[in-house]
């Protein structure tokens, strides 16, 4: 397959636009789930732990 110039720009374009629903998408579901405390936080305080 010959890549021309505007081929590049459309291939570029259409992968810059999936990029970008996905993270909106990303984003959507994460607000939605309720805040995780980090992994530090967790490492340090575990259940069961004394």
């Amino acid at each position: 397959m010959e890549w021309t110039p505007e081929a590049l720009k459309a291939e570029i374009d259409y992968r810059q636009a999936a990029l970008r629903s996905d993270a909106a998408h990303y984003r959507v579901g994460r607000r939605s789930l309720p805040a995780r405390r980090s992994w530090w936080r967790r490492l340090g305080h575990r259940p069961g732990q004394v």
